[in-house]
């Protein structure tokens, strides 16, 4: 009597488990593809219900008003809530704030090169949302007169990209241009990073003060959060591949790209109208360049290292105040927790990595 039947479905027991295995996995993968798809949908068409008919319709809150509004609201609630859309807020983050309150919002797409940083940073691409606003309105009568440099401006750029997790929260990047703004309506004509001196004009020491209250870092914004967790939400500091979070120290984004000039007299909300114009999808935004530490910026090795890029992947839409889209902050003290080695930098420090990030990337196309 022969045993070969029987050893054959001996022999071949493994390879069917590896095959389901594989199969399961695939099906994992897809899941949560999908997953993190129709959350980026959901939340962009809640916004684009919101985004009204015009950049005209919008209006950017003057120095005082965002000062008034800084002293009065609760802004720890952007560092306490996971969730990305203000309706679901539990803290009372349901209100308009003043602050970056007027701006465009587009879909896109990061695209993280090889490199040794972790979660949302490996290597790969990331479904997101990207929002540019102006942190306030150009300087007018009495407040030109006490923001030094800032008199000049008529942008005060930022940036905010939400990439979702398919079983966590998003992990969210907050990026700011020069503290005293820039002096060009092309909203791409400088760089953003996520980390800035503490030298501000004058008019300015009472927001900084008043976001003492939150951070010891209020000009810094953490990072090691968007690197703890990947894309399908496994917890890389001891959970699924049992490895620390490894994150930059700091980002910076470089445009690559340039919105059409406006013509004199344009209002100061035509800043969106122009964005409107020059997103479309497969438009390259920004590349991505970090430091690695403090170190990394400082010396004749300084270095930064160009680790992703950014791409639309849908038309702008209007993104005015009490949009129903929000970006969770990152405390740095988050950060300096895992790597208090790094907690000890220096204004000198922060200089250099703002002189070098200036000298970085080819010319924009």
């Amino acid at each position: 009597m022969s045993t070969s039947g029987p050893v054959e479905d001996k022999a071949d027991a493994p390879a069917d488990d590896d095959d389901d295995a594989a199969t399961v996995a695939a099906d994992d993968r897809n899941d949560n593809e999908a997953a993190r798809a129709a959350a980026a949908t959901a939340l962009w068409t809640r916004c684009l219900e919101h985004a009204g008919t015009s950049p005209r319709d919008q209006k950017i809150p003057t120095h005082v008003a965002v000062l008034k509004d800084i002293h009065g609201a609760d802004y720890s609630t952007l560092l306490k809530c996971p969730l990305d859309d203000r309706s679901e807020h539990p803290y009372g983050q349901k209100g308009e704030r003043k602050l970056a309150a007027t701006g465009a919002l587009a879909r896109c797409r990061i695209e993280f090169f090889a490199s040794d940083y972790t979660g949302l940073f490996r290597q790969g691409a990331r479904t997101g949302l990207i929002r540019f606003s102006t942190a306030v309105a150009p300087p007018t009568g009495a407040a030109s007169l006490v923001l030094g440099k800032a008199k000049h401006s008529k942008l005060f750029p930022l940036v905010a990209i939400k990439c979702m997790r398919a079983n966590g929260p998003s992990g969210n990047l907050l990026f700011a241009g020069a503290k005293t703004g820039q002096a060009e309506r092309d909203f791409f004509s400088h760089g953003l990073c996520t980390q800035l001196t503490r030298k501000v004009p004058t008019a300015a020491q009472p927001a900084l003060r008043a976001f003492e209250k939150y951070s010891k870092y209020p000009l810094a914004l953490g990072l090691s959060e968007f690197a703890s967790l990947d894309e399908d939400g496994c917890d890389l500091s001891g959970g699924c591949e049992e490895l620390g979070a490894t994150f930059p120290w700091a980002l910076h984004l470089h445009p690559r790209v340039a919105s059409p000039p406006l013509p004199d007299g344009a209002p100061n909300t035509a800043f969106v109208d122009a964005l409107l114009a020059t997103i479309a999808p497969e438009t390259v935004l920004y590349d991505v360049y970090a430091a690695a530490s403090p170190d990394a910026v400082s010396g004749k090795d300084a270095r930064v290292e160009r680790i992703g890029r950014v791409v639309a992947t849908s038309v702008a839409i209007p993104s005015p105040a009490g949009s129903p889209i929000v970006f969770r902050h990152q405390a740095k003290e988050d950060d300096y927790a895992l790597r208090p080695e790094s907690s000890t930098v220096s204004q000198h420090n922060l200089l250099l990595a703002s002189l070098i990030f200036l000298r970085i990337g080819g010319p924009r196309t």
